[in-house]
Formats: structure tokens, sequence, C-alpha cells
């Protein structure tokens, strides 16, 4: 168990608090930690290859080429991130595969960029690959592309600022370049920015993803390759590593704020440090002992633990003859400065599973590490049968894990380091923690309201399927706190949902019908008994308890006695003093409440008592002037003109906003309500019917009901003006209704939401402290965009396609809804054809001879057949911008990229086109669907 309990516990530490991957053979941080208690190899293993002289004695050897392959990381969302076709094309696929993971990193940790109260920093780097040369290559197919288009597109420099940028974070966007070390340097920048204030939230992590995959050529008996395809870390019969494709980013957050927010902890960083091997070596590219060594220890000391208390080490662990022992000396060196113990430590390296990720490695060891201390096991190192006779395991503190085992080191909390170390000499290392307990606390409230949005509707419907599967699941977390975590740690997109969870009722699901937007909300006080489960509300909510309250301040007990008798529903009102102040606390309460959770009223309309109610909201009246006068009796049964002597002597204020009173008048904070005016309206029985009208004369103003049940906007529901733009809403239910109380009010809220209104989810929660709790990330819906080098032509389908994607097989990818999108949800093409309008000249002007012809042209191809398919005739996503771009010009059709996947023969194509020339302002079957 972590011993970090109390505030001075936390000083110096960061918090992992969200982190997400993508790693050979793994879409996703669980499928990785599932590969990783397997004990499985994901490495890619082409056909072996005989190279002839080259083993160390002259010999031919046989040569593995393999690679940890990175599947789909040509496949990106572009929409999500505001990118056309085009741009996609030009930025590197592995900037695209570090944007999506960056998102999913900061889902898992709760954090929504646009509300975090901080500065969010980015910290990482990648690695160099051939994409730049590609577009250079092909930049005649590109049209119009510069130079220094396609620098900013893959120059690692812009790695990410290009996150900062699409992502909205202002605190710094640092660069990081260090080789293989590059992530685990990125993280200990980080976890200093952090320290100094630089920023309040920080993404760090690396990536290298290399596509089409880079080709792996053998390098020679004194290369770091090995020869047989397998990274065998720590063994006597390792001979290298095998290069790998991965991404990784995590969270970090100071560890006092993690804690005080209520963050999800997986793990904690007690120290860090980064050092360089100098001048002291062989060569350039040569390790040493002194420099790693000195890396872990002055890690050790600003974690300020004793090394004994590590029993777990993540290596470099690349399994060349000489980097293993040189790692393991070190280590055993920084160790031995605090104890003498022997094998107490395990040993292991996440290279064995994924082969090496270069930039991302770091990241990849780091993760690794903090699924074990959250999970409490130590994964299996592979490949390792008798170890390197260059190591002395046998005097020293470390044994290689080559099992799955339970993690208990005893009385001692699990810590463990992490170590990157590059070619050059730069060595890093970390001292991690698991997390600190966190109290489980019951949430009071009996309703709980969860909220979902993204920006496409078949994401959505992803999304929550997504959603309902993890709540089904044995890994479910508290209601109140997944209720927490989608409110305020998920970006608010403009496709919405909701769900009230937890009254007892049959759950179901509301959409949004409209883009989301702010709309004035009226405040409508009918006046009327409420239901005795509303009580509830004075036990769960603040807010209403305080407002409620309030308003029996000073009264005599036997009043107060009476109200809460006839509120618990003990008790029904006969004196109609009794009524009406319950009546009055109530709606006032509700207002009080409604307004704690970001519902501010932009005008007020009541009866009966109601009105009292709307005048003390307006800021004409205050509370203990309104009980006031529901206790005199001048109110019933003296005259007019007393009322208005009574409301005089209490001063009554202009009102603060918009009034509408019953004869539908419309009064503005700028034309004050006399007190006989007030006098009238508290006199006159209530006929809402002109108000509404006026209330209804704008088709953006929301109708609330602050009070029991729906008379009002069930009136306003049947007025001639009420049009389906209105949103009249009900925030509670009758005395006779049943159900309960927040779940209504909720109800509400939700819809609220999906109109627009900005919620204040702090005070929904007001009472109780809630925890983060990982959640399902977004599903990103990715398409393919790959521009090819002229040398990959020979593997392009066809062998005609300079330019060509992989993958078009009509099924989804990674983790995303799938390879294609509704229509109108997608990016328009950019026209990259000449302008004229004119159309192709052909005997066939139909459409099917147009889109024959087109094909033919595209494809270098003639004499076509309707029914032969775009792509398996060689055509791609790039040849299919420039195709689309051209039929726009000849028709005036909107076809999109994913309109062609579903389409992709000549006959399929054309009948869309005429599909949509009868009817132009229609969507097409796909596009409703």
């Amino acid at each position: 168990m972590s011993d970090i309990g109390t505030p001075e516990d936390t000083s110096g530490f960061i918090a992992v608090i969200g982190m997400a991957g993508r790693f050979p053979g793994a879409a996703d941080t669980d499928e990785f930690w599932a590969n990783l208690v397997a004990g499985r190899d994901t490495v890619t293993r082409d056909a072996p290859q005989v190279v002839p002289g080259g083993a160390p004695d002259g010999g031919d050897l046989t040569y593995v080429p393999s690679r940890g392959r990175l599947d789909g990381a040509e496949w990106f969302d572009a929409d999500y991130f505001g990118y056309s076709a085009r741009e996609a094309f030009l930025l590197d696929p592995q900037h695209r595969v570090f944007l999506e993971c960056a998102v999913a990193a900061l889902e898992d940790a709760g954090a929504d960029p646009d509300r975090f109260p901080g500065t969010v920093g980015v910290y990482g780097g990648c690695t160099e690959t051939r994409y730049a040369e590609a577009l250079a290559a092909q930049s005649d197919r590109l049209g119009g592309v510069t130079e220094d288009d396609i620098v900013l597109g893959t120059a690692p420099d812009f790695l990410v600022a290009r996150t900062a940028e699409r992502l909205g974070l202002r605190g710094p966007a640092v660069a990081v370049q260090s080789a293989c070390a590059t992530a685990l340097v990125a993280v200990h920048t980080a976890g200093r920015g952090l320290l100094a204030g630089d920023c309040d939230l920080a993404l760090a992590g690396g990536v290298a993803v290399h596509v089409p995959p880079k080709k792996i050529t053998w390098t020679g008996p004194d290369g770091t390759l090995a020869p047989d395809g397998v990274c065998r870390a720590f063994d006597a019969k390792g001979e290298g590593t095998v290069a790998g494709n991965a991404v990784g980013v995590v969270v970090l957050k100071r560890l006092a704020d993690a804690l005080a927010d209520g963050d999800h902890i997986r793990a904690v960083v007690r120290g860090s440090a980064v050092t360089n091997d100098g001048a002291g070596r062989i060569g350039f590219t040569a390790p040493t002992v002194a420099g790693q060594a000195a890396a872990v220890r002055e890690a050790l000391l600003t974690a300020g633990t004793d090394a004994r208390t590590v029993t777990y080490v993540e290596a470099h662990g690349t399994a060349t003859p000489i980097g293993d022992p040189i790692e393991v000396t070190a280590l055993t060196r920084a160790f031995r400065a605090d104890t003498d113990e022997r094998g107490f430590c395990a040993i292991g390296s996440v290279k064995t599973n994924i082969g090496h990720a270069d930039a991302a490695a770091g990241a990849a060891g780091l993760i690794k590490t903090v699924l074990a201390l959250g999970h409490r096991q130590i994964p299996p190192s592979l490949h390792f049968t008798e170890p390197n006779p260059q190591i002395d395991f046998e005097s020293g503190p470390f044994r290689v894990a080559t099992e799955l085992g339970t993690w208990a080191p005893g009385d001692l909390p699990r810590r463990a380091g992490v170590s990157s170390f590059a070619v050059g000499g730069v060595n890093a290392h970390l001292v991690l923690e698991e997390a600190p307990e966190r109290p489980v606390r019951a949430s009071e409230r009996r309703a709980h309201l969860l909220v979902h949005s993204a920006r496409t509707a078949p994401a959505l419907g992803v999304r929550l399927a997504r959603f309902d599967a993890h709540l089904a699941g044995p890994a479910a977390p508290a209601p109140a706190d997944a209720a927490w975590t989608l409110q305020t740690g998920r970006r608010e997109h403009g496709h919405r949902a909701f769900t009230v969870l937890g009254d007892g009722r049959e759950r179901t699901t509301v959409h949004s019908t409209g883009a989301p937007r702010q709309r004035p909300v009226v405040f409508l006080f009918p006046g009327r008994i409420g239901p005795a489960e509303a009580w509830r509300l004075h036990l769960t909510e603040p807010a209403f308890r305080e407002a409620f309250d309030s308003v029996l301040d000073g009264v005599d007990e036997q009043l107060v006695r009476a109200v809460r008798e006839t509120a618990r529903g003990l008790a029904l009102p006969r004196d109609p003093v009794v009524r009406d102040t319950y009546v009055f606390a109530l709606e006032y309460a509700l207002a009080a409440l409604w307004q704690r959770w970001g519902i501010r009223p932009g005008a007020v309309l009541g009866t009966g008592t109601g009105t009292l109610v709307a005048a003390v909201v307006a800021g004409v009246l205050p509370v203990a002037g309104a009980v006031r006068l529901i206790a005199e009796p001048a109110r019933s049964g003296g005259t007019e003109e007393d009322l208005r002597a009574l409301l005089d002597a209490l001063d009554p204020r202009p009102q603060r906003i918009p009034v509408v009173l019953g004869d539908g008048s419309w009064n503005d904070p700028g034309t004050p309500v006399t007190a006989g005016r007030w006098a009238a309206e508290l006199r006159t029985a209530a006929d809402p019917d002109a108000a509404l009208d006026t209330l209804l004369a704008d088709p953006e103003r929301v109708l609330l009901q602050v009070g029991a049940g729906s008379s009002l906007v069930e009136t306003a529901r049947r007025k001639p003006r009420c049009t389906p733009g209105h949103l009249l809403l009900a925030g509670l239910a009758g005395p006779d209704d049943g159900g309960d109380a927040l779940a209504v009010l909720y109800d509400a809220l939700g819809r609220l939401w999906l109109s627009g209104a900005r919620v204040s989810w702090a005070g929904v929660h007001e009472g109780e402290r809630r925890a983060k709790v990982p959640l399902p990330g977004y599903p990103f819906e990715r398409l393919p965009y790959l521009v090819r080098h002229p040398d990959e032509e020979s593997r392009t389908a066809g062998g005609n396609g300079a330019v060509a994607t992989a993958g078009v097989t009509g099924t989804g990818t990674g983790t995303g809804v799938a390879e294609t999108r509704t229509a109108d949800e997608e990016p328009a093409v950019t026209s990259t054809a000449p302008a004229d309008g004119s159309r192709p000249e052909s005997a066939d002007d139909t459409p099917l001879g147009v889109v024959l012809r087109l094909f033919g042209d595209a494809l270098g191809l003639p004499d076509l057949e309707p029914d032969e398919s775009f792509f398996e005739l060689g055509g791609d996503s790039l040849i299919a911008v420039k195709l689309l771009a051209r039929l726009k010009e000849i028709y005036p059709v909107e076809i999109r990229m994913s309109a062609l996947f579903a389409s992709a023969t000549a006959a399929d194509l054309a009948a869309l086109i005429e599909q949509q020339l009868a009817a132009p302002h229609q969507d097409t079957e796909e596009e409703s669907a």
C-alpha cells in the first residue's frame, strides 16, 4: 500500500491520471495489458532471407525481417480534428496517431481542456520517417503542395505544436528529441514543468510510426538487430532488438491537485532524472555504466526512496550482447548504494513483446509499468531461458520476471523504476509508486444524470453502446462517479444524448434534435402544492435546503412545523397561510436549485402564490417581505389599496430581469413595475393565457415550470403560437404523479443540456465529493489517408497507383466506428481539377457514361465495365478525391468519400448521381442512415 497519505507527503510528486496508447497487436491499453499478461509476442515476422557472408564467421546468415507493426496507422478521423481530406494527406501518419492518442488520454483522465481551470501543456516527440519524401515525390499529384506544406505536416518540430493547436491547449508545447529516450525525457520534462508552475496539466509521450512499414535490412553482425527477429533481453542467446511502432501518451498532474480534484490516479511519479554519458565512452553510440547509474541514482534520491523498496524495474532491455550487461551493472551500482540484498527486484523489458518502439519506447515501458502497478501483477519478460554470461544475476539485486506473478512486496508499497536510454548518451529513469488508496464515497442521491456527446450521430450511437456495455460489466463504476466523469471530463460535442439512471423506472436515452445553442430560459411559477417526494431534495440538495429554510427564518414555530409537515406529506394544509407559505418556500427553493445548477432565468412569470416567487427571484421583494405579505389578511381580504400600501412599505425595487404579468405585458428591467401593478397582479385570479402568448412569441425561448406539475407548460403547448422549436419543460411531478423528484428534475436538466444550456455540474453534485473514473473513450470514425513513395508502387493494388491507401474493405478498424461515415458528416472534397465546368467528351453523356469515362481517365484504363469496382481496379483515396471533385464540377451533386466506398462501381455511383439530381434537396439513403 502506498505510504502517501498526508498533504506534506505529496510535495514534489506527480500523478499519472490518464493514459492511452496503441501498440503492435493492441489498439488500446486494455488490449496491451491482455497481451502482456498472456505473454504474447506481437512482432510481425516476414519470410527468412539468406544473407551471404552475413554471419560473424563469414558464412551465410539467415535473417528474419521483423517489426512490431501498428495496425491501421494510416486511418484517421480527419473530421474530428477539423481537417479536410487534402490536409489529412499532408500530415505524417504518426502526427495523426499522436493526435488521436492525446484525445484518448485526456478522456481517460476525465479532463476536458475546454473547461479545465488551469493551463494544459504538451511534451513529446516522434521519429524520422520517409513520409516527407513521399509527399515531395508525389507533389505533382497533390495539387499546389509547397515545401512549407510538407515541412509543417511532417517535421518533428510541429508534432506537439499541432496537438496544442487542434486541442486548444494554452500551456507549453515542447518538442522533445532524444532518440530512443524521447518519451521518457518528455515525461521528465513535463513533470518539471508542472512543479515549476509552467502548466497545471500536462500531456507527455512519444510516437514512432512508419507507414508503409519501414523496410528492415540486415545491418551486419555489429548492428543492433536480432537476426532471427526475436528480442531476448538479458538472455545468453540475445543478439539484438527488433524495430517496432507504437504511440503512448500519459496525462500528468501535481499529486496534491489530483488528490484534491478527485482524479483517478493510476500511479505516482516520485522522482525522475536525465543524464548524459558525456565524453567518457568508447564512441558516440556506446553506452556507459557511469551515465546510466547516475540517472538511476539521481531519480532515487529525488524520489526520496531507498532502492530496497523498489521491487520491479522496467529496463531498457534491448537484448544486445553489450547493452544488457552495461544496463544491469549500472542498475546494480545504483541499488548497491542502499542495499546488499539479492534477488529482491524483478526486471523485465516490454521490447520482448512489441520490439523497440524508438521515440515511443519509454512510453511503452512506462504504460506497462503503470498497468502492472494498478493490477498488482508483474507480467513476464519473454524469451528468457539462460542469463547472458556477462550479467551476474546471482549476486545482484535483480531477477528476470519470467512468468506472470502477483506483485506482493510485503509491508512495502509497490514501487518501480522505468529506464530509457538513447543512442547518443541520453539516460532517463523514473521512480514510480502505486496510487494512494482513495475512499469510496456513496452518494445520497437516488438518481444520476448521464450525458454523452459526439461529433456525429453514428459516433454517438457507438459511444452509448460502449458505455452501456461498460456499465454492465464487472468493472462498472459507481453511477454517481460515472455521471461526474461524463459531465465534466468529456468535450461537449454537437450530437448529444442523456439518460437518467437510478430512479427505478425503465432507463431510456433521449437524443438531441438540433444544434446546441444558448437559449433564454423563462421560469414559470405555478403556485401549486408539490409532491411529498420533493422533500427528499431538502436532504440531498444544499441549495434547495438553504433557500427553503431561509423562507422560514423568523417565522413562528407553529407555522414552521405546519409547513414542514405539509412538505413531508404528513398533513394537508387547511390554513391558506400554511399552504401559501409552503408553496412559496417550495418554488423559491426550486428556483435557487436551478440557479445553483447554472440555469438562470431570462424572465419570470408567476400565477397565484407563484407571482410572489417571481417578484423575489426578479429582485423586486426580499424573501422576508414576501413571507410577510402571505401572512397579511389584506392580501386576500382587504382592498387593493391596502395591499398597495403594504407593498409600498416593503419598498419594492426595480426588477433585475424581465417580468411578464398576467395581462401579457413584458416588463424589462428599465421599466419598473409599480406597487399598484404588483398589488393588482396579486389579487387577480390566475389566467396565464395572455402571458403565455407573449412568451411564445419567441420560438427560441425555453419555458421551464419551476414548481409542481406541468399545468403552465401544458397550457402553452396547446396554444396556436407553440411550435416544435419551442422547448417546454416541467421540472417537478404533481402531488399525485409519483416518481423520484430528483429524477424528474434531472430529466428537465438533461433536456436543457441537449439544447445547449451551460450547466454547473459542480452545483449539481454540491455537497458530495465525487471521483473521476476511467470510461470508454471516443469512437473515432476513420478513413485511410496515405501517400506512397514511388518506391512503393510495386506494393500497391493493381501495381498502377503511386498514391494508394491500404485496407479499403468496408470494415471498421482500430477503435473507429467504421471506415466510412454518413456523408453529411465528412469533410467536403477539395477540388483539384480544372474549374471550367465542362463535361468530358463522350458519346454517352448519361451519368453512367460520364462516370465510366472519369474512371478510365483517373485509373489509366480503357474499356471498363459498369460493375467493376473503382478500388479493385487500383483506385485509392487520393485518386478518389480528384475524381469526386471533378464530378462536383460536372453535376450539381455532393458525393462524399464514404459514398464512393459504398458505391464503388460505375453503375452504383451513376445511380447515386441520378438520385441526387432527381432530389437535390434530399439526403441520399446513406446520408439518412
